[in-house]
């Protein structure tokens, strides 16, 4: 399958270059790699972007956004772009997708949300049924073991289909956008950064934030979304609004993870948290829920104490109080498995290999 050159044509579809985790993915995979002398082309449904592109990608940007229009026009650039690899984050666009080698990576746990008590039976398994056919029958990259667990066990995916691989961090460029100069919250703080919405469970961390009762401490709140103005009305409500800040979207969050006493997660559901990674390369203390996958196979043995249940605010309060006072060192911590060039030799052995086994 290699061509000439020892190099490939590969591909990667997204929504868009939006500023979340998924997207800073497949971006900095593909951008190794670029940096490897393979050809490499960004297609996204729109033309949206927070993250910039790099030089070195060739982005397409399709006419629509609609699924059912942009299929044949998916299709249509897959054939003509005669592509040895093509990454999608998006299931239901695989089968358009025309390559010698695909695959889905799948970021999140896709059971994360129906298992709770709350759905009705017949309409939980109706969902269980959906993602079922979503997933099924495709050669599928989980970011973590959590992940392929629940593919396995809960959707019936064959485990041969699925590989492992975690998502790649540019270990040595994240150090060094943490020691750049900008703007910072005066004082101390402690931060959480994720998009604004329901998943991200803000409204609990800030409610912990409040039982810690801490007198020269802030929090803050880096990302953008649609939960912003709720956040900001319970902020008011309870008289944090001097306590609590919001931060918006930064391009270079490194620095505010570095300069802050805590890195935080409040989240229900994840995949693989970038931001825990990104933390402990950096070397900020973490304290996070212990979503259905993901971050306890990142805090792990010493770590593993500060890992609280989703929804337990207490123990939350607790755990970041405790995280103040005395925390792991974290200066030897091995993060070398998280290395983009690590996971992107693992991405490439999948051409070499032809399989995903």
């Amino acid at each position: 399958m290699s061509t000439e050159n020892n190099t490939y044509r590969i591909g990667a579809l997204l929504g868009s270059l939006n500023g979340a985790g998924a997207e800073k993915t497949i971006l900095t995979l593909c951008t190794r790699f670029a940096e490897l002398g393979h050809k490499v082309d960004l297609v996204t449904l729109t033309a949206h972007a927070d993250y910039p592109l790099p030089d070195n990608l060739n982005q397409i940007v399709l006419s629509t956004s609609n699924k059912k229009k942009a299929q044949p026009e998916l299709e249509r650039i897959t054939q003509e772009g005669n592509y040895d690899f093509f990454v999608t984050s998006k299931p239901e666009f695989y089968d358009a997708i025309q390559a010698k080698k695909k695959v889905c990576s799948v970021h999140i746990t896709p059971t994360a949300w129906i298992t709770d008590p709350k759905w009705k039976f017949l309409k939980r398994a109706s969902k269980i049924l959906r993602l079922r056919r979503r997933f099924r029958n495709k050669q599928l990259i989980a970011l973590s073991q959590g992940i392929k667990d629940d593919l396995v066990n809960n959707l019936g995916c064959q485990a041969d289909n699925i590989t492992v691989i975690p998502n790649p961090y540019q270990i040595e460029e994240i150090r060094s956008l943490a020691s750049q100069d900008g703007p910072l919250p005066d004082g101390d703080y402690i931060v959480y950064v994720a998009s604004l919405n329901k998943r991200k469970r803000q409204q609990d961390l800030i409610r912990a934030f409040q039982m810690m009762n801490a007198q020269n401490l802030k929090l803050v709140l880096v990302g953008k979304g649609n939960d912003e103005q709720r956040l900001r009305s319970f902020c008011e409500q309870n008289g944090l609004q001097d306590k609590v800040q919001f931060w918006g979207w930064d391009a270079n969050p490194y620095r505010l993870i570095a300069n802050a006493r805590l890195s935080l997660l409040a989240s229900e559901a994840e995949g693989l948290p970038r931001v825990l990674v990104e933390s402990l390369i950096i070397g900020t203390p973490v304290v996070s829920t212990d979503c259905p996958s993901g971050p306890k196979e990142v805090l792990t043995g010493d770590l593993q104490p500060y890992l609280v249940p989703v929804g337990d605010v207490a123990g939350l309060s607790q755990a970041m109080s405790r995280a103040l006072n005395q925390y792991p060192e974290l200066s030897s911590l091995d993060v070398s498995r998280y290395a983009v060039e690590s996971v992107a030799n693992q991405y490439l052995k999948l051409v070499f290999s032809g399989s995903t086994a």
